[in-house]
């Protein structure tokens, strides 16, 4: 029996395939990350859209193929480091996450890579509390629908006029968690 990690559209109802494979690739970034939690920042620090992300991805995947025994690892880059951002925020932030990831004029700013992390880190930084409800939740469930729901607004308001983001509720909580974990992890600016 092989188990297969991909992107998923999540849909209602009882416990589906969807909402099996988008839990098994938390539960393996997890796993990831409390075995190497190092290489999982390192991955983090690059672009996931380029090929030294995908190479280094492959890697540590592979490296980590005892946190999925027997199952055949397929995944979109975009839910694995959403994965693992989340887990190293759970290891790194503590407790009260919305408040750390708050504006913070002393932080360096924070380069957008694409038109969603530009719209994804904008809605981090202006409804932390909202972000964080919705990273508290377990994937592929009610409750996080249900916490996902007051970010409409806020991800409308924060999409640049013209530009189009189509994604589904895994991508959009991947890239909340990534745009928190880049949000936790900027440096701040040196006091003159």
């Amino acid at each position: 029996m092989s188990l297969v990690l991909a992107l998923v559209a999540v849909s209602a109802g009882s416990l589906s395939n969807d909402q099996l494979a988008v839990t098994a690739m938390h539960n393996f970034g997890a796993c990831v990350v409390s075995e190497t939690p190092q290489g999982a920042r390192d991955i983090l620090a690059l672009d996931y859209w380029t090929e030294a992300y995908d190479k280094r991805m492959r890697s540590i995947a592979k490296g980590h193929d005892r946190c999925a025994p027997g199952a055949t690892l397929r995944f979109n880059r975009l839910l694995f480091a959403g994965a693992l951002a989340e887990a190293l925020i759970k290891l790194d932030a503590g407790p009260d996450l919305s408040t750390k990831m708050a504006f913070n004029e002393a932080r360096e700013p924070i380069p957008a890579r694409s038109p969603s992390e530009e719209m994804a880190l904008c809605a981090v930084l202006n409804a932390p509390q909202a972000t964080a409800a919705v990273l508290s939740t377990s994937p592929a469930t009610k409750e996080e629908v249900d916490a996902m729901r007051p970010l409409g607004p806020v991800l409308s308001e924060c999409l640049k006029k013209g530009a189009k983001v189509e994604i589904n509720k895994p991508g959009l909580r991947s890239m909340l968690a990534l745009a928190a974990y880049r949000v936790l992890s900027a440096p701040t600016k040196a006091v003159q």
